[in-house]
């Protein structure tokens, strides 16, 4: 790994541990629909996947009777209602502490709609370990590869400059996109398995990303 000196973070499912409480409203959603509910996290984590209306299809959602948009405002709904009982992930504080005292500059770039996101990281009163949060600007959980191009671009940074850590294969296809290193936490909202297929680093938790940094 090259010497970064901005690590960019993915949210959901690597810095908020809301695997649970998403299983939760995804199986609310599915009952009121009388479609099959995922009775495990193993099942949740090789179905998960981007874009999300593809996730819901996998589930059963055909939105021939409603759009995706209503069943995602649905989500989002519940989810504002629920994340304060979601927990950050273990070892989460400690690192971003470490990071920040290593004068390496700390950015979330997450699919979350940016009040929402906002709201969620200052909630856990984590928002002095960032330069920059920065979300989407709907709730329908889009790509944030725009999201990431524009900070690149406006801020002049160089790709071997910067580590991409997310949770989910589509991370690795934003670190892609702009030319940054990448390592997934096999600890969020897809499998080991899933992710091994992305080509990109794999890591077991949070505290495998400190040696692969600073050794």
């Amino acid at each position: 790994m090259s010497e970064f000196k901005y690590i960019i973070w993915d949210w959901n499912g690597t810095l908020l541990d809301d695997v649970d409480i998403n299983i939760e409203i995804i199986n609310t959603l599915l009952k009121e629909r009388d479609l099959p509910l995922i009775e495990s996290r193993e099942k949740y984590k090789n179905l998960f996947c981007f874009p999300i209306q593809s996730f819901y299809n996998e589930l059963g959602f055909t939105f021939k009777d409603e759009p995706f948009e209503a069943v995602a405002r649905q989500y989002a709904f519940m989810y504002d209602e629920m994340y304060p009982s979601a927990e950050i992930t273990y070892e989460t504080e400690e690192l971003l502490r470490t990071f920040k005292q290593k004068g390496i500059s700390q950015v979330i770039i997450s699919a979350t709609e940016q009040k929402f996101l906002l709201k969620q990281v200052t909630y856990f009163e984590l928002e002095h370990y960032f330069t920059d949060i920065l979300g989407t600007s709907d709730i329908y959980v889009r790509s944030k590869v725009s999201v990431a191009e524009k900070w690149m671009r406006e801020n002049g940074i160089s790709p071997d400059e910067v580590l991409f850590v997310g949770d989910t294969t589509h991370d690795k296809e934003v670190a892609d996109s702009i030319g940054c290193e990448c390592i997934l936490v096999a600890k969020g909202h897809q499998s080991k398995h899933i992710l091994t297929f992305s080509g990109a680093v794999i890591a077991d938790s949070l505290k495998d990303i400190e040696k692969a940094v600073i050794g």
